[in-house]
């Protein structure tokens, strides 16, 4: 099975996105997982700890796949909650920092959190990217896990739209852009622009969709060479 995306401003045509997400649910225990918690699963934390959980994954995250954060998370875990620096299991020490603050700071971030209406994504994402180690992607990401419905504009996302990985274009470029993407995505299935954005993702992080680093032409495969995103150690 190949196929490759028309050339239609959005590079991704209804006709390969409809064959992906088919593709995807029928062969990839993950997509349907995904597909459920974007539609269903995401949303406010109920409590700090709940919160705090959602922000070190993101930062655990950032620069890693998933499945290395999974592999890392358990570790960071156990510390915790056994009172420990996290820098003893996770020797990235800025990152170790942050995720400290995440935890030892969750009552307050609650608390800030919960002024923030949940329909005002603009907020929403304003407020994450004051997160210590929540960068210019990870701000989106971090706000679409806490509810909001949009995109992450990654690496992946941003050559689906077209932007080559160097020169590395300004977010306020890039998000429009991927946003823009996921809009015409949802229009064929009528997917959550949060369901299209993880879908897409997790098609590129197993290798079924395929795009070069200079955002050349996107291919559909059959790869699924990497173990479950969801899987604490390699199986």
């Amino acid at each position: 099975m190949k196929q490759t995306a028309s050339s239609t401003p959005q590079r991704i045509s209804h006709q390969l996105w409809r064959d992906l997400r088919s593709w995807l649910l029928e062969n990839d225990p993950d997509a349907q997982r995904m597909l459920t918690w974007s539609d269903d699963g995401r949303g406010m934390p109920a409590n700090p700890d709940a919160l705090a959980g959602e922000i070190i994954w993101i930062i655990l995250c950032a620069g890693r796949s998933a499945q290395a954060a999974r592999t890392i998370e358990k570790k960071v875990w156990n510390a915790i909650r056994a009172g420990q620096p996290v820098v003893e299991a996770f020797g990235y020490r800025a990152k170790a920092a942050a995720i400290d603050r995440a935890w030892r700071e969750r009552e307050s971030d609650f608390a800030a959190l919960m002024s923030i209406e949940a329909q005002d994504p603009e907020r929403l994402v304003a407020w994450c990217k004051t997160i210590p180690f929540v960068g210019d992607d990870t701000q989106f990401q971090l706000a679409k896990n806490l509810g909001a419905d949009l995109c992450k504009p990654d690496i992946w996302l941003c050559r689906l739209a077209g932007f080559p990985d160097k020169p590395r274009k300004p977010v306020k470029v890039r998000f429009p852009a991927c946003m823009a993407l996921c809009r015409h995505l949802a229009e064929a299935t009528s997917d959550k622009l949060a369901a299209v954005d993880s879908l897409l993702w997790l098609a590129c992080n197993k290798g079924v969709l395929q795009v070069s680093a200079e955002a050349g032409e996107i291919r559909m495969g059959e790869a699924l060479a990497k173990r479950s995103i969801f899987a604490t150690d390699p199986q």
